[in-house]
């Protein structure tokens, strides 16, 4: 069941450290998750192919409120979390609860934790100079990934499909 994916980052560093023992390659990445789509499954699989085991970072309700306002998220955290592990490409989803500056999600908390090989970003983050800064000084690979679709899918993004829903 998908719900096993979600875990406490506790348990998420000592996988990280016991997978890393094995010569697997962590790779991190984080966002908010609110409405699903496929540019999240399409973020996700690019995450994947650069290793071997992909743990994502589902921002908390608290600290999306802060982020994009009182009336978001539109989905709770649990229900983000569910609908994140249910991804094939996830294998572990855990709860970022931290605000790095105001408007800013930290996931600092995680990555010092997990100390994955990889941490990746979309190109246009808002907050890429704080995490590579913070890569940098824990030794972890940052990427950069555009966000992009394949020819077979429409670009989509959770505010979006919020304009689409508030406009008909």
């Amino acid at each position: 069941m998908n719900k096993d994916k979600i875990i406490k980052i506790e348990t998420a560093a000592k996988i990280s450290a016991q997978l890393k023992k094995q010569g697997k390659k962590i790779i991190f990445c984080s966002g908010c998750f609110d409405i699903l789509h496929s540019g999240h499954a399409v973020f996700f699989e690019q995450c994947k192919r650069l290793g071997d085991v992909l743990v994502v970072s589902v921002g908390s309700d608290c600290v999306i409120r802060k982020l994009k306002g009182q009336q978001r998220p539109f989905n709770s955290e649990n229900n983000r979390l569910f609908l994140v592990s249910a991804m094939q490409d996830v294998d572990y989803v855990i709860l970022g609860e931290n605000e790095l500056l105001p408007g800013k999600i930290d996931f600092g908390t995680a990555v010092d934790a997990l100390r994955p090989d990889v941490f990746v970003l979309n190109s246009d983050d808002s907050a890429v100079k704080e995490k590579k800064e913070l890569c940098c000084r824990l030794g972890i690979e940052i990427k950069l990934v555009k966000r992009s679709v394949p020819n077979f899918l429409h670009p989509m993004s959770s505010s979006k499909i919020i304009k689409n829903i508030l406009d008909s």
